[in-house]
């Protein structure tokens, strides 16, 4: 992520002496991604000083030349824009022998079809390992650096509104969210504005509007391509995907004067006094190699689903023995990924103007309800469509869709305390499948993949037949769950942590339950609700 001026101030400033001289700060936020970029934003905007701790650490290219070599030759060969003048087909098979050298340190970080074009985005798995069982593989993408994945070149900047009934399924297989109808919508909107959101207004059953920056008309393509999906399935809906560039919440966060950002620390341990109230974080510098302890009443956990739920497991008292928000039973539990179905084919040449941006593609809302068959309140699925232009005035096209997945008891992460990263923190394990549900849903995405080509005119040349293990499609969700209850959820309607005052989870791990859309916008409006709240409780304690 490339970094504003002032950012680059605080960053430079925040020096470790710098932090030893602080006695308290007023917030401490973990993690720089989505959640945490927006929060340490609203928080110091609200007038409190805020310290960002997060993991990543620029590399340098003397500290990894074949990893860096790797990176600047995928990056080239990744780029939509080359298909003008190398066939797909070549330009794919030619990635291949380069990811065999990214195997030795980042074998997991390499399956990660983003991975391509920044491999210094990803961690290192050698140094940041985890284990799951023989048989029931899990794919966690991490990126530790400021922005986290979502301004990883290729990330999809889709941001979509959940439905009410995302917010309360209907199947009785989760429990309803912890808001209540239309509690989100000023959060969403206010969140939208300062995406400023790229799409069209097109009111439909399954995804709300959104407040949009800018509103677009299709191009001649996408309105041919609507056309024909709806001249197949009249009962489909088309939309142009809402989507925008990655926000600089860390530079206007800056602006304020009232932010510091080290990079390079490790989260071990949220420390909880006797009564309950969040008191602030046991961390790693890893440039010293030193242990740091930093004091502050209010403490954002942002580090993305797992890394959040693995540091809930690691802090350890005799008030939380097994760690905070573990008497409840659920800690840990309830872990999804959305079933994801990836199609790419040759289509004909595109019309004049066809050259999207970033982001920009077709969206099919609940696309396994086109034909009206499947029954009301079933769990379904969206797809996300896209076209480049390519060589031999040809195209390529390429359909993604992403399907619920139910939340089990069964799918957990626990920590392994025979195995430990480079830090010497316990490694999570993480134990998740698919059930049933899931995989007769992947054979109906499947099918539906197959029609969208027929309609597209669109060959073939790679789908997938099965779905990839979970955590392929990037959208990990829950194990530390938002509820009314304290005895079946870690958090409170608000976010904040049952069995920690002060202390607030609002990265995907608080979902309940999934949707079929991108998770994203929901991050970041449940953060600024819980900003909004934790920043009143703050200032009627203080005065």
């Amino acid at each position: 992520m490339s970094t504003g001026s002032t950012l680059a101030g605080v960053l430079r400033s925040t020096t470790l002496d710098a932090l030893r001289s602080i006695r308290i700060h007023d917030a401490i936020v973990i993690g720089a991604g989505a959640a945490g970029g927006l929060a340490a934003q609203l928080l110091s905007e609200a007038g409190l000083r805020v310290l960002v701790l997060n993991a990543g650490n620029r590399q340098s290219p003397l500290r990894s030349p074949i990893r860096w070599m790797t990176g600047q030759i995928m990056r080239q060969l990744s780029d939509p824009s080359i298909l003008k003048f190398i066939p797909p087909p070549i330009a794919y098979k030619a990635r291949g022998p380069l990811k065999v050298l990214a195997r030795r340190r980042q074998p997991i970080q390499s399956q990660c079809y983003a991975w391509e074009r920044a491999p210094e985005a990803f961690v290192d798995d050698v140094d940041c390992p985890y284990t799951t069982p023989p048989d029931r593989p899990f794919i966690w993408f991490r990126s530790r650096q400021l922005g986290g994945r979502m301004t990883i070149p290729g990330h999809g900047r889709q941001y979509y509104r959940f439905s009410v009934d995302d917010f309360a399924p209907r199947d009785g297989l989760s429990p309803a969210w912890p808001v209540r109808p239309g509690e989100l919508d000023p959060w969403y909107a206010m969140v939208e504005r300062r995406l400023r959101l790229t799409g069209a207004r097109e009111n439909s059953p399954w995804v709300p509007d959104s407040e949009l920056s800018s509103v677009v008309s299709p191009t001649p393509p996408e309105a041919n391509l609507s056309a024909a999906i709806n001249s197949r399935w009249p009962g489909a809906a088309v939309l142009l995907g809402r989507h925008a560039a990655p926000p600089d919440a860390l530079e206007q966060a800056s602006l304020t004067g009232r932010l510091l950002v080290r990079q390079g620390a490790i989260a071990r341990e949220i420390e909880v006094d006797d009564s309950g109230k969040v008191q602030g974080v046991l961390w790693i510098d890893q440039e010293s190699g030193t242990e740091v302890r930093t004091m502050a009443p209010l403490v954002f956990a942002c580090a993305s689903a797992l890394e959040s739920t693995r540091l809930l497991l690691l802090s350890r008292s005799p008030r939380n023995p097994q760690g905070i928000g573990a008497g409840s039973g659920t800690l840990g539990r309830f872990l999804m990924d959305h079933v994801m179905i990836k199609a790419e084919g040759i289509g004909p040449e595109l019309l004049a103007g066809a050259q999207p941006e970033e982001g920009r593609c077709l969206y099919l809302p609940r696309f396994d309800r086109r034909t009206h068959t499947s029954p009301v309140g079933q769990r379904g699925f969206g797809v996300q469509i896209y076209q480049f232009p390519a060589v031999a005035r040809s195209s390529y096209f390429i359909a993604v869709a992403f399907a619920e997945m139910l939340p089990r008891a069964t799918n957990c992460v626990a920590l392994n305390p025979s195995r430990r990263d480079a830090w010497g923190i316990p490694a999570l394990h993480i134990d998740c499948d698919f059930g049933i549900e899931e995989y007769a849903q992947a054979a109906e995405q499947v099918a539906a993949m197959r029609e969208l080509a027929e309609v597209a005119k669109v060959e073939i040349v790679r789908i997938d037949k099965t779905p990839p293990p979970p955590g392929s499609a990037n959208h990990e969700c829950g194990t530390a769950r938002m509820g009314n209850n304290a005895a079946t959820s870690i958090l409170d309607p608000y976010n904040q942590c049952w069995d920690a005052r002060g202390l607030y989870v609002t990265d995907s791990s608080c979902f309940p339950s999934q949707g079929s859309q991108n998770p994203t916008l929901t991050i970041l409006a449940l953060t600024a609700r819980a900003c909004d709240y934790a920043v009143r409780h703050y200032r009627a304690d203080h005065n």
